[in-house]
């Protein structure tokens, strides 16, 4: 869904968070205010200092009734503000200023601030769903098992200085300890037994920047897309990991791939670690699922994107075939 470019209520709130990776200089940051200012915007900033601090000045901004709150940062900040809108009438924006920037790239937003702010100010809102992992919600992804264990491992000191290269190094130590977890998996009403290296629950497709573990997503067709590999140890994650570069992996004997609006697990002796949008969580949920039509989002106008089905019956075809039985190559 969507509405006419513009904003007839020129008032925003800019969410920055200042530890993000690319946050840009101040010259480019008074550019951008001064744009807004000459045409007519009236806004005001406000400094995140530690975690959680955007989802309580996105709620807080809901409350007051603002039309759009703009995140400046990575997608672990907008994760955040998506928090404190899901399920008001305020839209979320994204100045893109962190590591991977994921959200911003699917929606075609640009790197430099001046230009992210005119798409904004004159974008589109579009209404799409969200995940929810335990309590939280996430606007891209859920990650259960090594895809975890490897967010978790990121030290964001080092993360603020060399960006996504702290995924790889924290990738190389944790594909050497990782070992699979024998789990339940209830997809709706489906249920799977099976040695767990990395459950991914997608709303949307691009992943880390690099491929896509959810190919077949849509952000606003009411559903999730789930992405289960299976198998017992590196040799396994290799394949997996081959695969999925050349994006052969939804067809694999050793992968489950469904698109659904509920994910459980019920594991044995050792939980999976999770992670939703980049961002590794403390607790370890249990249920996953989506909450449909959840969130309202500023894209730039006249956005042509896969990720937004916009037709009912292209979402039940892909529904159909990936329900149904599948020829699969190992």
């Amino acid at each position: 869904m969507k509405q006419a470019s513009g904003f007839e209520r020129k008032e925003a709130v800019l969410i920055i968070n200042p530890a993000a990776h690319n946050v840009p200089s101040l010259k480019r940051i008074w550019e951008a205010e001064d744009w807004l200012r000459e045409h007519g915007w009236r806004f005001r900033w406000e400094q995140t200092t530690g975690p959680g601090q955007a989802t309580q000045f996105a709620a807080h901004a809901a409350r007051e009734g603002m039309p759009v709150v703009i995140a400046c940062g990575g997608d672990g900040t907008l994760n955040e503000v998506a928090n404190g809108l899901a399920g008001t009438q305020t839209a979320m924006g994204t100045l893109p200023f962190g590591t991977s920037n994921i959200w911003a790239r699917e929606m075609e937003i640009s790197r430099k601030p001046i230009e992210a702010t005119m798409q904004m100010a004159t974008g589109e809102v579009r209404t799409i769903d969200l995940g929810k992992a335990g309590d939280r919600y996430f606007l891209l992804f859920a990650g259960f098992g090594i895809d975890a264990k490897v967010t978790a491992g990121v030290s964001l000191a080092v993360k603020q200085y060399i960006g996504a290269a702290a995924y790889g190094l924290s990738a190389a130590r944790e594909v050497v300890r990782w070992r699979p977890r024998p789990t339940t998996v209830r997809l709706d009403d489906e249920v799977h037994h099976v040695n767990v290296l990395m459950a991914f629950a997608g709303n949307t497709r691009l992943y880390a920047g690099l491929t896509k573990i959810t190919p077949k997503a849509f952000a606003d067709d009411g559903l999730l897309d789930v992405c289960i590999y299976e198998g017992k140890g590196r040799l396994e994650m290799a394949t997996h990991a081959l695969r999925t570069v050349t994006q052969r992996h939804p067809r694999a004997s050793n992968v489950i791939y469904r698109r659904v609006k509920r994910l459980e697990f019920e594991w044995g002796e050792k939980s999976l670690p999770a992670q939703v949008d980049g961002d590794a969580l403390k607790e370890r949920p249990t249920v996953v699922e989506v909450a449909p039509a959840a969130l309202k989002v500023v894209v730039p106008a006249g956005l042509k994107t896969p990720l937004f089905c916009g037709r009912e019956q292209e979402a039940e075809r892909l529904t159909a075939e990936l329900t149904l039985p599948q020829p699969r190559t190992g």
